[in-house]
């Protein structure tokens, strides 16, 4: 399993290893092999995400009202990835893969909401200066053991000034009504091979303001009811916040009284 502190508003983003994937070296993949299995669920209460292949959502929201500059992304998957290798049957792990990097690319789905079509522009342009914020990769380490080992990650799967330029539009209600889906794909090495990883698509509903549960004026005095998921408020679990000026603060601080 993987533990992450949540992510702090204040932090520098994540730095990202942009590059256009269609121009990433061919790995030879042989389907089944190397397996991203599915979106697990940080367990309850931390940032904690586990390899029960049974605890895992099959789609995502990304509420662009939660998201903060700053933030490492405005929305995280944690990929379930399988090394399908046959194991070992004696002396050292030949085939245990040795993780480098994710591509992440990311697709509208369907019609897009009216006026929404400017945030989109280059998405599908390799020229456009954009185009990096849809096709992506962003590095990683760790490693899989063959026999069908598995080990859940934590990517950074939806650029902070994507969810900002698609808020700018104003688009965007608190009723989800644009979808766009992640597709992922695991790069490493075995001893022997490169390794990519079978294609795994996960779909995120967009919406601004649905997540967003109650608001009282800040502080809060009582625990709040919504803490929102413990890896990133702006994603899939109602969040409660309090009201300072004119910014929401999400999850609220408590005082006591």
């Amino acid at each position: 399993m993987i533990a992450m502190n949540a992510p702090s508003r204040g932090i520098p983003a994540l730095a990202l290893l942009t590059v256009v994937t269609s121009g990433l070296a061919a790995c030879g993949r042989i389907p089944g092999q190397f397996e991203i299995v599915n979106d697990q669920v940080p367990m309850s209460g931390s940032c904690v995400i586990g390899v029960d292949e049974t605890v895992y959502q099959g789609q995502g929201t990304l509420d662009l009202t939660l998201v903060r500059q700053g933030a490492q992304s405005a929305y995280f998957v944690f990929p379930l990835l399988k090394n399908n290798l046959d194991a070992s049957s004696s002396g050292g792990d030949a085939n245990q893969i040795f993780l480098s990097s994710f591509a992440i690319d990311l697709t509208p789905l369907g019609q897009l909401p009216m006026g929404s079509e400017s945030a989109f522009t280059g998405a599908n342009d390799p020229g456009s200066a954009d185009y990096a914020l849809f096709h992506y990769q962003t590095p990683w380490s760790g490693s899989i053991p063959s026999g069908g080992s598995k080990i859940s990650a934590i990517v950074p799967s939806f650029p902070v000034a994507l969810a900002e330029k698609i808020l700018s539009t104003q688009a965007i209600g608190p009723a989800p009504a644009l979808w766009v889906n992640a597709k992922l794909r695991a790069f490493g090495s075995t001893a022997n091979q490169n390794m990519e990883s079978d294609p795994f698509t996960f779909p995120i509903s967009i919406c601004a303001g649905c997540l967003v549960a109650n608001v009282l004026p800040c502080p809060y005095t009582v625990a709040p009811t919504f803490l929102g998921n413990p890896c990133n408020p702006a994603q899939d679990d109602p969040i409660d916040c309090c009201q300072s000026g004119s910014d929401l603060v999400c999850p609220p601080p408590v005082v006591k009284q």
